[in-house]
């Protein structure tokens, strides 16, 4: 049986049974800031549970994208050991939002895996809580369940979405997929069995009655109504239905193994020694829905799950002999296979290619000296006797190569070594302290929109004509670029919007070009603004844009604008796309890996910003002694961008012919200067018996002076220079002993801290050539007389 059949025949069993499907929400969670990500189903309906928000439905089916890699459901380091854990997965579920209860939960659970699936009943188990004498009583007489396949466990069967928030005591359905599949075998005392920790007993499906909240001080209480919200794993259902040993081997996951051979050349086997192909496998999988769904690898917070993901799959790929980007050039495997259940992974996949390219690019550059650093740190840990890694090296290896603590643990266990993980966190925190001290802080993550104060209708006139210009942008963009190109943040002000937005690379100026002139064709397309309420679903079903991460009700505000964009917004318009009159693309900068930033303008604050940038350019063309060019309000954009790129032009050749004009003044300078070495040779005195040339060449730089004390160095052979030299009304210092003539108390350096004062300078430098400048040359002379005198 196919992958997308099992989904799909989930999915109408429960539709058959009066369920809404309701589409999976991005693992991104929306609105939830006790989430890293979207990690169960039920995510997307916690307000219904807290009896805070309600659906036009009480019952729903889905299929939910969910991530488990940080917090209480964190399974990393099992992901590529074990058959079945991973760090994305799709949770096929059920829910009942105050209607049905433990009954139907259980009679339609087993009715869909027995009498749909057909699986044995004679192999499948179910578990209820120690106290949940109901759910017990449910499966012994509403299903043909053998009596001693029913379990009590404590802990094991209450479910809790994280620290806070719903929970309940759960009942959970295993299989036994037979003896030949424990893992455990080897374990002294070990017996299988439901919950002993070996791969022969795997849970299937979680059955949880909702009916609690955990506050944050732990206690519980009860929730207004009761519900029911379940959980079944379908890369498990898909091992057991299509009858293979392991997770890995389904459709799901084999077209990756067999890119990932294609790609390294290495054959996959399903021992241990196949560990590298699954990890990538599974972390290509995370990686490349969370990016689809708008998280970017950076390093904190979530993003910095993934940056840690990315370096994993990386260093594993390393064991396949992959040097070069890989993971990116899975993601096409990817979207064939998952593209038609989660199409966003098809829209996304070039978007979603390039970030991972750029990152696997720059973590390689660092992965080969990092693992030679741990190699060398391994070495010497075991040398010592020692088997723990330091906190201060595993930092090191985190702080200069970029390697994420669990992987630096991986590479420790397989020396069979450990990592001193409370001494990396006291390193981690001497950093933190370090930046916060130097006044770096913490930087706050791009956000949503921001409207500044402004005591004027003017000002507010202008807010609203740039949060219109920006949903402009936003629609350009994405047509421009692609859908990919989804806000990240932005500011609206009365002379200016700012917009961030994902994208992995700088614009081209013809992608700029066509950004503007894409948003000056609605303006001037004289179009009313259509601003209605609606319920959410309707809102959606419309093609209206909603933003990540925030968090909506179930009546929203959307605003239209001809064909041309669609938004949910409350935010303050303008009433025809005439009023901006015109649109300006300021800027375009990296705010950071994969975001980038546009600053614009619209209506008059499009005036003011060419005014500044007038104001700017005169400035310079005054500093050039260039005549000025003058700010014709009344003119177009196109043409005052024509006159500013003239000016600027002006600018640079004019600098370019005051360089070379400098260029040529000091080849003169240093030929005028040479053709005098003679004359200055002829100057040699012997002093001490020491051949010695203290002299003044005039005007000269210190290149110039420099090549002269070569000139005399080889006419002396042996001996001591010291020139004198005028460069652009300032003193110019040089001294050369030869070797011959260098002691402690007598050398170059000597010579030129000792004179340097006499013409208000400073200097220094080695013992056989020291040079200085200085303010006063009429000191020159004296100071030359000074050198002579320290013989």
């Amino acid at each position: 049986m196919h992958s997308q059949d099992i989904r799909a025949q989930f999915i109408k069993f429960f539709e058959s049974k009066g369920h809404t499907f309701v589409p999976s929400v991005p693992v991104l969670p929306v609105g939830d800031a006790t989430l890293l990500f979207t990690n169960a189903g039920m995510n997307q309906f916690k307000d219904v549970f807290l009896g805070s928000g309600s659906r036009p439905y009480t019952r729903a089916v889905n299929s939910q994208k969910c991530i488990r890699v940080s917090g209480k459901h964190n399974d990393l380091e099992e992901v590529g050991k074990d058959t079945y854990h991973h760090t994305f997965f799709e949770m096929l579920g059920n829910w009942s939002f105050g209607d049905y209860y433990k009954k139907e939960a259980i009679v339609w659970a087993w009715e869909l895996l027995t009498t749909v699936w057909k699986l044995p009943r004679a192999k499948l188990y179910a578990t209820v809580h120690t106290t949940d004498k109901e759910a017990a009583e449910i499966w012994r007489t509403q299903t043909d369940i053998d009596h001693a396949h029913i379990g009590f466990f404590d802990k094991e069967n209450f479910w809790e979405m994280g620290e806070t928030g719903p929970c309940g005591p759960c009942s959970e359905i295993h299989i036994d997929l037979g003896p030949d599949r424990c893992d455990k075998k080897d374990t002294p005392g070990h017996v299988c069995g439901v919950n002993s920790g070996c791969a022969r007993f795997i849970e299937l499906w979680n059955l949880v009655f909702m009916q609690h909240n955990r506050g944050a001080d732990g206690q519980l209480s009860d929730l207004p109504k009761k519900h029911v919200d379940t959980g079944l794993g379908f890369e498990r259902i898909c091992a057991v239905l299509q009858n293979v040993s392991s997770n890995y081997d389904t459709d799901i996951f084999i077209p990756l193994i067999k890119e990932a051979e294609k790609i390294s050349g290495i054959k996959y086997q399903p021992d241990l020694s196949g560990m590298p192909h699954r990890v990538i496998a599974d972390h290509l999988r995370m990686l490349s829905f969370a990016i689809a769904d708008g998280i970017l690898p950076s390093n904190d917070g979530r993003g910095y799950v993934l940056r840690r993901l990315l370096r994993r799959a990386a260093r594993y790929g390393r064991k396949l002999g992959l040097r070069e980007p890989f993971l990116c050039r899975m993601v096409g495997v990817l979207a064939e296979t998952m593209g038609d259940a989660f199409p966003e992974i098809k829209d996304k996949r070039g978007y979603v290619e390039k970030i991972l390219q750029a990152e696997e690019q720059a973590f390689n550059k660092t992965l080969d000296r990092g693992l030679e650093l741990f190699a060398e740190i391994a070495a010497r840990v075991k040398k010592s006797g020692r088997k723990i890694i330091s906190g201060a090296e595993v930092f090191k290896l985190y702080d200069t190569y970029g390697f994420p603590v669990d992987l630096t643990a991986v590479l420790a266990e397989e020396q069979n070594l450990a990592v001193d993980l409370d001494g990396f966190a006291v390193e981690m925190q001497k950093q933190r302290d370090k930046a916060r001290a130097a006044g770096l802080g913490s930087k706050g993550g791009v956000g949503g929109e921001v409207i500044l104060d402004a005591d004027d209708t003017a000002a507010r006139q202008a807010m609203a004509r740039h949060h219109t210009a920006t949903h402009l942008l936003h629609a350009a963009l994405q047509k421009t670029l692609g859908k990919h190109a989804t806000q990240a943040g932005s500011l609206v002000a009365p002379e200016k919007l700012r917009f961030d937005f994902n994208h992995f690379q700088a614009l081209t100026p013809e992608e700029k070009q066509k950004v503007e002139a894409l948003v000056n064709e609605e303006i001037k397309k004289n179009i009313d603004l259509v601003i209605k309420e609606m319920p959410i679903q309707e809102a959606r079903a419309s093609g209206a844009m909603s933003l990540f991460g925030e968090k909506y009700g179930e009546t929203v505000r959307v605003v239209s604008i001809g064909d041309f964009s669609k938004e949910f917004c409350a935010g303050q318009h303008v009433a025809n796309t005439s009023d901006l009159k015109v649109f300006k693309l300021i800027s375009e900068s990296a705010l950071s890996t994969g975001i980038r930033r546009i600053e614009a303008a619209a209506g008059d604050a499009v005036a003011v910003h060419y005014a500044q940038e007038f104001a700017r350019l005169n400035a310079e063309l005054n500093k050039l002694d260039l005549p000025e060019l003058r700010f014709d309000a009344q003119a177009a954009p196109p043409e005052l961008d024509r006159q500013l790129q003239f000016g600027w032009q002006n600018v640079e050749q004019k600098k370019e012919q005051l360089k070379n004009e400098q260029k040529q003044l000091a080849k003169q300078k240093l030929q005028a200067a040479l053709a005098k070495v003679s004359e200055y040779a002829a100057r040699k005195k012997i002093i001490n018996g020491a051949p010695v040339i203290a002299v003044n060449i005039g005007a000269a730089d210190r290149a110039a002076a420099a090549a002269v004390a070569d000139s005399l160095r080889n006419y002396l052979g042996e001996g001591v220079i010291v020139l004198g030299a005028v460069d652009s009304g300032k003193a110019v210092l040089l001294a050369a002993v030869t070797p011959k003539y260098q002691t402690p108390e007598f050398n170059a350096n000597k010579i030129i801290q000792k004179i340097a004062p006499l013409v208000s300078g400073r200097g220094g430098g080695k013992p056989d050539l020291a040079q200085a400048g200085g303010a006063n040359p009429d000191g020159l002379t004296a100071a030359l007389q000074a050198a002579l005198e320290m013989f």
